[in-house]
């Protein structure tokens, strides 16, 4: 085999192809990953729930923030409402290029203030410009594709593959954790760029 590839590498111009081919399939093999690390955390994850992470790596937290005075208030009630559970590691939103799921552990125990984080969540969505709807859409038709190709057994995925295709053909974008999800894991989290969180996390 070892033989046959570098024959192969012998003839001209084959070497660029099998870079190129491979420069192919690099983006095939992140999402994979991702979807396979996300599955590790939360084994009972939906397509939908799959669908949310690469939305959030995106798009951010920008289409939460149109109305600042009661982003910050809801901050504060899911503050006092929920339940520290130690989780004080941020996780990548999607391949984790963008955004990062930051956890409320973080400020519960005081480890970070409540006002710095809304504001690096401020600053993450004055950062980022919303991708146009067409494209987003092509992006997420090429990570279904591998996504199915992964033969996962989700569950529910053909009535979440149908819900997702109707909601994008309204032009929607946006959903929230499936309730399974919202049962078993409890999310509570910020949407922070990636810079912010770097930034943040570099003061504990």
């Amino acid at each position: 085999m070892i033989s046959k590839i570098i024959s192969l590498l012998a003839i001209p111009g084959t070497f660029l192809i099998l870079l190129f081919f491979e420069s192919c399939q690099q983006p095939d093999n992140e999402i994979a990953q991702a979807v396979k690390i996300q599955l590790e955390r939360y084994p009972e994850s939906s397509l939908q729930d799959i669908y949310k992470s690469f939305f959030q790596d995106e798009f951010g937290p920008g289409h939460l923030l149109s109305d600042t005075a009661g982003a910050r208030q809801y901050l504060e009630y899911e503050l006092s409402d929920m339940t520290s559970s130690g989780n004080h590691m941020a996780e990548p939103c999607g391949t984790g290029r963008n955004f990062f799921r930051v956890p409320l552990d973080l400020v519960k125990d005081g480890m970070i203030s409540d006002s710095s984080l809304f504001s690096a969540f401020m600053e993450s969505s004055a950062s980022f410009r919303v991708p146009d709807i067409e494209s987003w859409k092509k992006k997420w038709n090429e990570m279904l594709g591998v996504i199915e190709r992964m033969n996962l057994d989700l569950p529910g995925f053909n009535e979440d593959k149908k819900a997702l295709e109707e909601m994008l053909s309204r032009e929607e974008t946006a959903v929230h954790h499936s309730r399974k999800y919202e049962e078993l894991y409890h999310p509570h989290y910020r949407i922070l760029a990636k810079e912010q969180w770097e930034r943040l996390s570099s003061k504990f």
